[in-house]
């Protein structure tokens, strides 16, 4: 496993410090959490935004499930 470190203020320390209480784990485990929360939300966001482009200039592409399962190959 490796090791990353991250300098942080005092403030910013007691910061982690109360939200580790409040999530009910220690920092590392506190700052792995939130950040790929974070990134999981920010792809998120990028996929509503491209559904949102796609559906205002009508290029949304449907398809019906059976035609998708057989082209899975199910």
């Amino acid at each position: 496993m490796n090791v990353i470190s991250v300098r942080v203020t005092d403030e910013e320390r007691e910061i982690l410090e109360k939200a580790k209480a409040v999530y009910g784990c220690g920092i590392s485990t506190l700052l792995k959490r939130v950040t790929f929360e974070k990134l999981e939300d920010d792809f998120d966001l990028k996929l509503i935004k491209n559904y949102e482009e796609k559906r205002k200039n009508n290029t949304i592409e449907v398809m019906d499930i059976d035609d998708f399962w057989e082209e899975v190959g199910f």
